[in-house]
């Protein structure tokens, strides 16, 4: 939850839920409240680590919910209590493994591990020499993207596995094809940043890197098959039609 200081007239209502979180390319950045209440905490904490803001946006949450929670009635402290149950915790967790159980998430998982690996063998090389932009850029996406990737799909797994627990869900318009939306996007800018590094690197044919383009190729194609409605999910801002999107 988001203080409502932070929402304007042309705020873009959860355009964050949807976006792969790269700010510095993003167009909609004054329009988003997640950006503009993390400037705000760095601003007023300008020491604070990463996980210190992590903590406090986790506590910020809790006192706006438990706020929304008196307005409305509700017994806020009974709410944590039922959520925080023995069944309540069994539950999450069954739901838990059944997606990392999932062939998809762990296909996902091993490509970020992969990935990863892989951009950490090349970071002595990257230190040592002169890449040039566009395969610098490319090696960025491809580091951003990867844990990304698996964390998106882990997000619509698991909405989709607890579906049934929202009722009347768009069919469509719903998290968990916005999330593999994201998904899908992430991989096929990591395929085009791998195709930049073999191209330019002029790797051979055979070179181990293509399998990872072949992992992405078979990450996507199992998303689309998960979640067929997942492109014509509208994302909030970036989908939204020409004349709305301007700032």
């Amino acid at each position: 939850m988001i203080p409502d200081r932070f929402v304007k007239e042309n705020t873009i209502i959860g355009i964050f839920n949807y976006c792969t979180r790269r700010c510095e390319r993003c167009p909609f950045t004054e329009r988003c409240t997640l950006y503009l209440s993390e400037r705000d905490y760095e601003r007023r904490h300008p020491q604070a680590t990463w996980q210190d803001q992590v903590h406090d946006s986790f506590a910020e949450t809790f006192r706006l919910l438990e706020d929304w929670c008196k307005r409305e009635g509700i017994d806020f402290e009974q709410m944590m209590r039922d959520a925080d149950s023995e069944e309540a915790n069994a539950e999450m967790e069954r739901a838990a493994e059944h997606v990392r159980g999932d062939p998809l998430q762990k296909l996902a998982t091993a490509y970020t591990h992969a990935a990863l690996n892989v951009m950490d063998a090349m970071a002595a090389a990257r230190s040592q020499r002169r890449w040039g932009a566009t395969v610098d850029a490319a090696l960025d996406t491809i580091t951003w993207n990867a844990s990304m990737i698996g964390a998106k799909v882990h997000r619509a797994l698991h909405g989709y596995a607890e579906r049934e627990l929202v009722a009347n869900e768009d069919p469509t318009q719903n998290d968990w094809n916005g999330s593999a939306k994201v998904a899908r996007i992430l991989v096929d800018e990591s395929r085009e940043g791998w195709r930049v590094v073999l191209r330019e690197g002029e790797a051979p044919e055979h070179s181990p890197l293509t399998e990872l383009l072949v992992m992405l190729d078979h990450i996507d194609a199992a998303i689309a098959e998960r979640f067929p409605q997942a492109m014509a999910f509208i994302r909030p801002g970036f989908d939204a039609p020409a004349e709305t999107r301007r700032l």
